[in-house]
């Protein structure tokens, strides 16, 4: 029965300890945030008759004021501190991201130990390069062009994302919109979060589809009429023959009739008009 009570009383003891340790973290330390490049000014706001001041970093001293400032420690901000005696503060600028932590000023007055200030900093990364991408699809029954865009952006915290223009508004990182043939829409994409807003314009157009293949028809049909015997291609060895109109007649079954041009016929033909046939017979497929 008494070890049991021994082992009540340690269990106890060292929960005490523990609870104890966690009430002597300070309750008056602030907490800021900040953005990559801007500034954090630490001033010593203590009565200055006799007044030492020591500025931390995580523990480690990097500057100290005793008549004077002056940065001492392995300075990790040497290049980006800047100290003023006239309020005795200490600037860190140009803030970075790894500069997030645990800065205070340690006081005292002769033999008067002044309260230590915490500040608890927190730099966050700037919303930058807000980026529209979109792809565009066609409805050819309605003739209507369907665009889906997305907004991209990289920030500490993750932004969130806002749509403006075209009579739009709306949120979230996608949008679909849908236009008819030469309309036209000017979209803006707003990337923002605690600390910070960026945004960009991306116009979108729907344009109408030019019918080539009835371009080429008469293009054909003209070549046809100069009677072309054969279509030479540079790039390969032998020549590829051009069916032409026999013009004579039809068969039974109502089929035009073609026949193969001889191949010890008339002179070859460029190479230009051989690929506007062979983009003709494409097109004819396809549409």
């Amino acid at each position: 029965m008494n070890v049991f009570q021994e082992s009540c009383c340690s269990i106890l003891g060292v929960l005490l300890v523990f609870l104890l340790q966690g009430s002597c973290s300070d309750p008056d330390a602030e907490v800021v945030h900040k953005a990559v490049g801007e500034s954090l000014e630490l001033i010593a706001d203590y009565p200055k008759d006799g007044l030492e001041v020591q500025w931390t970093y995580n523990e480690n001293v990097f500057a100290e004021f005793d008549k004077y400032i002056k940065p001492v420690g392995s300075q990790s901000f040497l290049k980006r501190l800047k100290m003023n005696e006239d309020n005795i503060s200490v600037t860190v600028e140009d803030l970075k991201r790894q500069d997030s932590g645990s800065f205070s000023m340690v006081a005292r007055a002769g033999a008067v130990q002044h309260k230590t200030k915490i500040i608890e900093l927190h730099v966050h990364e700037l919303i930058r390069d807000v980026q529209i991408e979109y792809n565009v699809s066609r409805l050819q029954s309605e003739n209507i062009c369907t665009f889906h865009l997305r907004c991209l952006a990289s920030g500490d915290p993750n932004p969130s994302y806002s749509w403006s223009g075209h009579q739009i508004q709306t949120q979230g990182p996608h949008l679909n919109i849908s236009l008819r043939p030469a309309e036209n829409a000017t979209l803006t994409c707003t990337a923002n979060n605690t600390y910070s807003v960026n945004y960009t314009t991306e116009t979108v157009v729907c344009r109408e589809k030019l019918d080539y293949s009835s371009v080429l028809s008469g293009i054909v049909l003209h070549l046809n009429s100069l009677t072309i015997k054969k279509c030479y291609m540079q790039e390969i060895y032998s020549y590829t023959a051009v069916f032409t109109l026999a013009g004579q007649g039809e068969s039974e079954a109502g089929i035009t009739v073609y026949e193969e041009v001889n191949t010890d016929g008339p002179a070859k033909v460029s190479a230009s008009i051989c690929l506007l046939f062979k983009v003709h017979v494409i097109l004819q497929k396809d549409f």
